[in-house]
Formats: structure tokens, C-alpha cells, sequence
């Protein structure tokens, strides 16, 4: 059954004439009506004007130009605001073109498919002579109702206020369900008026003139409607009823395979690596996932050879867009939108709250493009906050640490959204961002640092120092406060930095007892470090006698020169290192020299797991005469 109030599904008819448009057409001269054409604006899943024309009509005279349809305002002589703009959410309107200028050529990673009739697959489009037309169609359970309001007779007297003062009632009337005139001598309305009451004018003015969306309706309202017929959108065959209906035939063809299928929450598939797939409702990886259903406007038949959308047969187009500027109608035409989706990035925060991206900053910072497959996107400058938490970075998944490299890493063909998160871990750090803030580590050695930044040091030169801002200090009376704090890192470096390391006592303190061995942490106790990568470091040990005599055990590692017994020890975790030994000079020295990979003194006193060394001391095989304390890694 069809429902057929023509005037309810009316589309807007924006008549555009000669007289109308001074470019339309080629001179002054008067058209008859008979030899104007039409022109529709297919708007093709975008909406053209306001959210709900999806399609325009002009009529124009032969040999005119016509006016562009823009997604965005713009100055140009060949747009007319009063048609207002085609848009689609998370789409990029590229032009308009007729079907006959489309080409397809085969291509498995194309962005179209098609769509074939003997498959039971298939597309309406827009034909003068189509067999079909779309409306409100009775569906049982639909989304849409509509209710009969009785037209209040005109008295003719506007001091009445009659309109104000007309009292409906509720019932399945003559035309339907529906808001009748309450008529105090028919028995019938007495009995539902004294059962549910009286609605005046205003309070159902909503009523009568357009199909409501039941989820929209009061609770009362929906209560009141609960048996009223339900409606929903539809294709179906075209009738004389409806007479000035758009219509549409039913046929093969091509479509953009992102246009095809739009949000449902209750859609039968979700996107996972850039294809669609069946939604699975025991699957939890699809629970949290938007679903997606096949747009009406395209009917997808699955089978076993092709189960989704996603496995159809896959083109390129080749396009020309019409030339408004040049092109002229010589005949009924329709225009198709051709929509490009928008790469779009979500960035969702612990928290929920979801930033919705489609551009970036230009390379010279002045302006924002649009975000393209294939290139690297922009990255969200605001450091999400979430309590008792501290931000890592931005990850591919909520619940693991599969970083987005923002520097290389580029927006994945054949995907409608790209989805990061913000990856965080419990507890409140100070996050290492730049060299400054690694060399404040020494202001705070109990502190819980965070490095989630890759650090060139630019093979600087840190002689009996660290890059951390501890001093390596080995006077007489001296001590050397060890890090008892955590320092994280979710596989980040610190890179091509020298730790020199030299005597700086006399020969008369020769048996003070003093040591200086350095390390990325020169001493540390009940500490715990993961995650770092530690390359291209350099440990030197100077032996010039000219400076002073060498009177105390030198040496170092790449992470720890000593580690101090404590209550629970240091723990190492998930750490890689490479180091190399050099000595500054040819002198042989008498004192023992500690050579170690992630540990010089004190290896004892650290638990190491799942981490790598790579260690080169062959400079220094002969560097002194007395103890070469070598600790590597097993």
C-alpha cells in the first residue's frame, strides 16, 4: 500500500528563465516555453540548499550557460546564492558531471564498484520516464507517521479568532488517524471528548502538513499515536498519483564505494582496515565500531563470492566535470555530483570527548588544507588530561600501544575514518618532550618522568655529567644522590651523546677511595626504567696525564653507572642500548676501569628483562694495567 499526498513529497522546482539570469542566455531574444530545457542537479547523497532537496530542477533556455552549485560561499559570477550549497557531511564536492562523461576502468584498489542488475544489485537514478519514484511508503514499525488535521471552515469574520479557539479530537476518522473538529452534538465526540480531552490549534499545529519522525514526538504524543499507521522512505513503482514526482529507473551501474554506504546504528556493517565487513554481534572488537547500512538509493545483494560491498568489483574513474564557464545546454541534462569523502581523523580521549579533524596546517603554517590519502595527517596540539593518568601519545588502539608516527606515517588508502586514541598510563608523570625538559631530571631525582619524544642530542659532550642535569661528583666529601624515581618510555631514544669521564682529584688522594663512572644515570637505587632506547652513545675515558694524575677508578654504561643496593633494587625492563668505549689518549692507566652495556657497578643490585645490548670496549682492551671490570648482558 502507497501512500500517495503528492503534496508531502513534493520536491522543489526552482524555475530559472532567460529574463532571470542575463548568462543563461546567448542574447536578448524571447523563448517560447516549448523550447526550454531542464536541467536537474542530481545533489548524489549530498543535499543542495538546505537538508532536504536532494535534487534541482531549472528551465533554461537553449544555448545557456547555467549557474554553478558550490559547496562553499565563493565571489564568482557564475553562482547564484539564492540556490544555496551542496553539501554532504565528511564529503568534498570535486564537480558535476554527466554519466555519459564518466569512464571506469578496472583496478583492485579502485575507489568505485558496480553495481549489476543480473547479480541482483542495482542503482535509481534519476530518468524522466523512470518507473519509480521516492516517498513515505506504509511500512509497519516505520520511522514516520503522519496525522490528518480538519481544515477549520473560514468564517470570514478575522475578530472571532476562531482559529484560536477550534477544539480537535483525536480518532481514526474519515480520512485516517487524525485531529477531527470536535462536534458537541454527535454522541461519538462526546464520548472520546469527555474520554481523552480536546487539543487546540496550536498545540497540533505541527501536525497535518508533514510526516513527523515518531522518536521525535512528546511521550504523550507517542502514546496518543502508538496504533497510528507508521511510514517510512522508500522507492516505489510510479503511478499517475504521482504526477510531478521525481522518477527514477532501476538499472546497473557505477558508484563511489564510500557514497554507498552511510551510518546506521543498526547497519549491517562495520569497517575494519579500510573494508567493509559483516557486523558480527559476537565479535567485541565490532561493538565499539560505527555500523554502516547500504544507502537507499543502491540495493547490494550479498552472496557467497561477494558477501559485502567491499568485495565488489573495483574501478577508477576518469571524469570530466562540466565547464560552467564554457558549456552550454543544448538538451535535457542531470548533473551528478561527484563526492570525494573527506579523509577524516577522530581523535578520541580517554574521557570520551572525540576531536573531529578533516584538515591539517599548510607546510608554511598559514592556513588549513584538506587532509589526503597517501599523506601524512596533522597533529592535535592539546595534550589530553584525564585524572590519575598521564598521555603517552596517540595509538591505533585503545587498549595497546600502536603508535601513530605523525612525522611519516601517512592516511591509509581505501579507509573512511581514521580512529587514534589517546593512549595513557595510570599514574601522574612529567612528560619529556625536548632536551631541556630531559636535562631537568636532575632538579627532582625521586620524581616519575614520561619521555615520549625520539632525542638527538647532536653528539654533545657531557664530561663527568649526564644528559639528565646530574652531575657526576667525585670530590672528596662528595656524594652522589642516586634516581629513586621512575623513567618511562614507550620505546623512544635518546641518541648520539658523548659521556666523558675524568679524573678530578690529585695524586695525593690517590687512596681516597673515590670513583667516577658514568652512565644516562650516573646512580640510581630502588629505581625502576622501561622502554628506553639508548643509540649511538659514546662512553670516554680520560686518561691524560697532563691534566692530573689518574687516582680514581674510572669508567661507565650506557644507562647506569652504579646501581646502589636498596630495599627492592632497580628494575630494568624493555630496554635497548648500544655503546661504544673510547679512550682519550694513549695513556696506560694503573686503576680498575668499570666497562659495562646497561650496568657498570652494581649489576647485583638491578633486574634486567627483555632488553637488548650492543657494547664495543676493543679501544680500551689495554687501557690500564690494572682490573678492565667488564659486565655485559647475558
Amino acid at each position: 500500500m502507497y501512500n500517495k499526498k503528492n503534496w508531502h513529497r513534493f520536491i522543489f522546482i526552482f524555475l530559472l528563465g532567460a529574463i532571470a539570469f542575463s548568462f543563461l542566455a546567448c542574447d536578448n531574444t524571447v523563448t517560447e516555453e516549448a523550447e526550454y530545457f531542464t536541467v536537474i542537479y542530481d545533489g548524489n547523497g549530498g543535499y543542495l540548499g538546505n537538508k532536504t532537496n536532494t535534487i534541482r530542477k531549472l528551465r533554461v533556455a537553449p544555448d545557456s550557460k547555467i549557474p554553478k552549485y558550490l559547496s562553499d560561499y565563493s565571489q564568482d559570477p557564475y553562482v547564484v546564492s539564492s540556490l544555496g550549497l551542496a553539501t554532504r557531511d565528511g564529503y568534498s564536492l570535486q564537480g558535476w558531471y554527466l554519466a555519459e562523461n564518466a569512464e571506469y576502468a578496472p583496478n583492485p584498489d579502485g575507489a568505485y564498484v558496480y553495481l549489476d542488475l543480473e547479480a541482483g544489485n542495482g542503482l535509481y537514478r534519476i530518468d524522466d520516464q523512470g518507473a519509480f519514484v521516492y516517498g513515505h511508503v506504509a511500512t509497519e514499525g516505520g520511522p514516520y507517521v503522519f496525522l490528518f488535521v480538519q481544515e477549520i471552515p473560514d468564517d470570514g469574520d478575522p475578530e472571532t479568532n476562531e482559529q484560536d479557539t477550534t477544539e480537535f479530537i483525536y480518532f481514526d476518522g474519515d480520512n485516517g488517524y487524525g485531529f477531527y473538529i470536535y462536534d458537541a452534538e454527535n454522541p461519538d465526540h462526546v464520548a472520546i471528548y469527555e474520554a481523552d480531552g480536546s487539543y487546540l490549534p496550536a498545540e497540533i499545529s505541527s501536525f497535518g502538513s508533514n510526516y513527523n519522525l515518531f522518536a521525535d514526538l512528546s511521550p504523550a504524543f507517542q502514546a496518543l499515536f502508538a496504533d497510528a499507521p507508521r511510514y517510512d522512505m522508500a522507492y516505489y513503482p510510479y503511478t499517475e498519483a504521482d504526477e510531478g514526482l521525481t522518477r527514477y529507473s532501476f538499472e546497473s551501474g557505477y558508484i563511489y564505494l564510500s557514497s554507498m554506504l552511510v551510518l546506521d546504528p543498526e547497519g549491517d556493517y562495520v569497517v575494519v582496515d579500510g573494508n567493509y565487513v559483516a557486523y558480527d554481534s559476537g565479535n567485541p572488537e565490532h561493538a565499539a565500531l560505527d555500523r554502516y547500512a547500504v544507502d537507499r538509493r543502491y540495493v547490494f545483494t550479498p552472496s557467497v563470492d561477494v558477501p559485502t560491498p567491499s568485495d565488489l568489483p573495483r574501478f577508477n574513474a576518469s571524469i570530466t566535470y562540466w565547464d560552467f564557464e564554457n558549456d552550454r545546454v543544448t538538451a535535457d541534462i542531470t548533473l551528478i555530483a561527484d563526492w570525494v569523502q573527506k579523509p577524516t581523523v577522530n581523535f578520541i580521549q580517554k574521557s570520551g570527548q572525540i576531536v573531529t579533524v578533516t584538515t591539517k596546517l599548510s607546510e608554511d603554517n598559514t592556513t588549513s588544507v584538506p587532509l589526503v590519502v597517501g599523506e601524512t595527517i596533522g597533529k592535535l596540539e592539546t595534550i589530553p588530561l584525564y585524572a590519575g593518568y598521564t598521555f603517552v601519545g596517540w595509538s591505533l588502539s585503545a587498549d595497546e600501544w600502536l603508535p601513530w608516527d605523525f612525522d611519516n606515517d601517512v592516511y591509509p588508502s581505501g579507509a573512511s575514518e581514521l580512529n587514534l586514541y589517546a593512549f595513557m598510563i595510570e599514574g601522574e608523570y612529567t612528560r619529556i618532550t625536548s632536551v631541556t625538559g630531559l636535562s631537568k631530571v636532575g632538579e627532582n631525582l625521586a620524581g616519575n618522568y614520561l619521555l615520549v619524544v625520539d632525542i638527538d642530542l647532536g653528539g654533545a659532550v657531557y664530561s663527568n655529567a649526564s644528559p639528565l642535569g646530574i652531575i657526576l661528583k667525585n670530590t672528596i666529601g662528595s656524594v652522589n644522590t642516586p634516581f629513586t624515581g621512575k623513567f618511562i618510555s614507550f620505546g623512544n631514544t635518546i641518541s648520539n651523546f658523548v659521556l666523558e669521564v675524568k679524573n678530578s682529584q690529585k695524586e695525593i688522594n690517590e687512596d681516597a677511595g673515590m670513583v667516577a663512572v658514568a652512565g644516562l644515570f650516573p646512580f640510581v637505587q630502588d629505581a625502576t626504567i622501561s622502554g628506553i632506547r639508548l643509540t649511538d652513545v659514546t662512553v670516554r675515558i680520560v686518561t691524560d696525564p697532563n691534566l692530573r694524575s689518574v687516582v680514581c677508578d674510572l669508567g661507565g654504561a650506557a644507562l647506569i653507572g652504579t646501581a646502589l643496593a636498596g630495599t627492592t633494587g632497580t628494575v630494568v625492563d624493555d630496554v635497548q642500548v648500544s655503546v661504544t668505549f673510547v679512550p682519550a689518549s694513549a695513556t696506560v692507566l694503573t686503576k680498575t676501569v668499570y666497562v659495562g652495556d646497561i650496568v657498570a657497578r652494581g649489576a647485583e643490585s638491578v633486574t634486567i628483562t627483555d632488553s637488548t645490548a650492543l657494547i664495543d670496549y676493543t679501544a680500551i682492551t689495554g687501557i690500564t694495567t690494572g682490573t678492565l671490570q667488564v659486565q655485559v648482558l647475558e
